[in-house]
């Protein structure tokens, strides 16, 4: 493995570890019921987020590939936040929305839409020590304050839990923002909506990005509603701890994303492509280890880290595992194309995923609740890697030739 990867990989699973211990400690603070809501809570982070960031960050770095201003549109994006941050607030209270809830809600969602864009500007020019550093100072300060309050016997309420996280999210924000404008600037153009086809670019990295995130929150929404409070939390906790896995394919992802944007000019497309197989066939291989592992270590690894009534998300856990393979081809594949600006196979690799997640988790939760729904998200991420890989002029089996590892 590359020197390169080996720093994304460090700094993702201590960005990954610091996220699945806060979530084993807000299971000890809070009761199940309390914590599905916290969960829920989490999930609208994620889902509502992706409308309110806008694609911007995406954005930036395909026009700067083009040779636009980094400067200029880190302003334009500057400015596009500024006016949805007002929304949101005029959002909460003409609907009435309970402010409670929803303005931790929009006031973490703006922070992590602006720091997503500083972030990037490392990402583009490959300066993976600050883009990974910069990536962790948030999931790593929530658990050093969290755990501190823990350990000083701190009691909180599930609306004190909110609106701690907000104000965390805010100085992550200032600090990410002190750290940008030491090596750079924003310049503030009047034709801000001169080039609609940045914000163009921008909506459909939304549309992936929303349908991406649809395949989990799917399965929150439906048990929700089909089966117990409690079950939102517990399928929670199993979906992040599987999602650990998820370490080497995002790093695998952040490391190959830029060469992707610079192929033909700075490298080769083939040279990138068996680059990308390799890391494919190795993600693989560790996967199967790891389902294996957890299988034979799992239940106490449950039972020493979680209060008893959580033992029940180890089976639901070896099925999500077993899924992943499915995201590890669509994260990647899906990061190729989406470098050639081809956007369209991963709208339809994720509307049959989601289909096929709601379609099995209201025919299944009724029958046999969290299993069914681990199932069905299990069977939904594999439905869209498969597609994905049936795409790329690359047999499947290619993808999935654990040898490939070991000549290399």
């Amino acid at each position: 493995m590359s020197k390169n990867l080996v720093n994304i990989i460090f700094f993702t699973l201590i960005g990954t570890i610091s996220i699945f211990v806060f979530q084993m400690l807000m299971t000890h603070i809070l009761p199940p019921t309390s914590f599905g809501i916290f969960a829920k809570w989490l999930t609208d982070i994620g889902y509502l987020g992706m409308f309110f960031v806008l694609g911007l960050d995406t954005s930036i770095l395909y026009y700067a590939k083009l040779g636009e201003k980094y400067e200029e549109n880190m302003g334009k994006n500057f400015l596009i936040y500024t006016v949805v941050f007002m929304m949101c607030f005029t959002i909460i209270f003409i609907f009435k929305l309970d402010v409670k809830y929803y303005l931790p809600l929009f006031i973490s969602i703006i922070s992590f839409s602006i720091t997503s864009v500083f972030r990037s500007y490392f990402h583009f020019h490959e300066e993976y020590f600050w883009f990974n550093f910069i990536g962790i100072i948030k999931p790593v300060l929530i658990l050093m304050v969290f755990t501190f309050f823990y350990f000083c016997d701190f009691k909180f309420e599930i609306f004190e839990i909110l609106n701690l996280y907000a104000v965390i999210s805010v100085c992550v924000l200032i600090i990410v923002a002190i750290k940008y404008f030491s090596v750079s600037g924003i310049i503030f153009n009047r034709n801000v909506f001169k080039n609609f086809s940045y914000f163009l670019f921008g909506f459909k990295s939304i549309i992936n990005k929303v349908l991406s995130l649809s395949l989990y929150a799917s399965t929150i929404y439906c048990l929700s509603f089909f089966g117990e409070i409690t079950d939102v939390a517990y399928f929670f906790i199993a979906s992040g701890i599987s999602k650990l896995a998820w370490v080497l394919p995002d790093s695998a992802g952040n490391l190959l994303y830029p060469r992707f944007l610079k192929i033909g000019k700075d490298y080769e497309e083939k040279q990138i492509i068996n680059e990308m197989i390799y890391y494919i066939n190795l993600i693989f291989a560790l996967n199967i280890f790891g389902v294996i592992l957890f299988y034979f270590i799992g239940e106490y690894l449950i039972a020493l880290l979680y209060e008893s009534s959580y033992a029940i998300i180890f089976t639901p856990i070896i099925i999500l595992l077993i899924g992943n393979q499915g995201m590890v081809l669509f994260k990647i594949l899906g990061r190729y194309l989406t470098s050639k600006n081809n956007w369209k196979p991963m709208y339809v690799a994720l509307v049959i995923g989601i289909l096929v997640n709601v379609m099995l988790n209201v025919i299944l939760i009724p029958k046999i609740g969290l299993i069914g729904a681990s199932i069905a998200t299990s069977l939904s991420f594999l439905s869209c890697g498969i597609y994905m890989a049936s795409l790329i002029d690359v047999k499947l089996f290619q993808l999935i030739n654990v040898f490939n590892v070991i000549k290399k």
